[in-house]
């Protein structure tokens, strides 16, 4: 199982912005968990995993999204998986409120839609974030 983001024409992927703006320790806590469900070539139904609703949102598919909490601090992944059994990390955001901002939905949502439409995918750096909360 590899972890995908879409592709940017830019140095870095959104979703490697969104790593490089919260704390190392938080971005190093995502990757460890992303990497164990690479390891383990699948994703396991938890607690921390929900999957965000169709029917109050208005899409087709099925968007995962993981809770990560470190500290006080609490983020949301959202991400689909392939065909391939590969996992497209959509958006990532420190969550605030109980629900989820419509914003970020709405987000999540357009990369769905831009990865079923066949946008370019490239493969993650986990390593470049795993090994962060070492660093300090």
């Amino acid at each position: 199982m590899k972890i995908l983001v879409i592709h940017s024409s830019h140095e870095m992927s959104a979703f490697e912005l969104f790593l490089t703006r919260i704390s190392s320790k938080l971005a190093a806590t995502i990757c460890k968990k992303l990497q164990a469900y690479a390891e383990l070539n699948a994703i396991h139904m938890s607690r921390q995993l929900k999957v965000l609703k169709p029917k109050i949102w208005g899409y087709k598919g099925t968007i995962y999204k993981l809770r990560v909490d470190c500290g006080k601090e609490s983020a949301r992944i959202m991400f689909v998986k392939t065909v391939d059994n590969d996992i497209v990390l959509l958006h990532g955001f420190i969550k605030k409120t109980r629900k989820t901002p419509n914003k970020d939905a709405k987000i999540a949502i357009g990369n769905l839609e831009q990865v079923k439409n066949q946008v370019k995918l490239s493969v993650f750096p986990l390593e470049k974030y795993s090994n962060l909360a070492n660093d300090h």
